[in-house]
């Protein structure tokens, strides 16, 4: 299965957690007119996709959230990517940011995964693995219940330091 095929699928919930500072966006045109100043052209069909799945699972009563754990100060990728996360935000997924400091055990999250369905007996956790540049190598999903429960705790450690991305602007946080 891919994270694809996963979301999808997901019956309950799908959370993310990245915690890179950077992400490969080689050719992203959005992320050169956003740093020139300039409107953001609309979202590629991709971007399109993931907001329509969001949409529908959301309509559905699913839980879609994502975190980013971020370090200070923000880089360019950042700061591009707390901009167009609106998009997601207004789709419907619960987007939230905390602060790498915020706890001494978010030291430790330096691992970007997602967990589906963790609630029920059916979960699965996939992990993904990053070039130094931020490009993804690859995923390795595991459908084991207990890895399933230690993303959904690591998720949630992050949760309980997290801040609602429009708060976490409002606060003057993403310059």
């Amino acid at each position: 299965m891919t994270p694809a095929d996963l979301y999808q699928g997901c019956s309950v919930s799908a959370y993310r957690l990245e915690t890179l500072q950077h992400y490969d966006v080689t050719g992203d045109e959005r992320y050169r007119a956003f740093h020139a100043g300039q409107p953001l052209p609309s979202p590629g069909p991709g971007k399109v996709e993931d907001l329509r799945l969001i949409k529908r699972l959301t309509g559905a009563g699913r839980k879609v959230g994502r975190i980013h754990v971020i370090d200070q100060p923000l880089t360019d990728y950042l700061r591009y990517e707390l901009a167009v996360y609106a998009e997601n935000a207004a789709a419907g997924e619960d987007v939230r940011i905390t602060e790498r400091t915020a706890d001494p055990d978010l030291l430790g999250l330096r691992r970007d995964f997602a967990v589906f369905d963790a609630e029920t007996k059916c979960g699965t956790a996939i992990v993904f693995d990053y070039s130094a540049a931020g490009r993804v190598l690859s995923y390795r999903a595991n459908d084991h219940q207990g890895v399933v429960q230690r993303f959904r705790e690591l998720y949630d450690l992050a949760l309980t330091h997290s801040v609602p991305l429009a708060e976490f602007i409002t606060a003057g946080l993403a310059t």
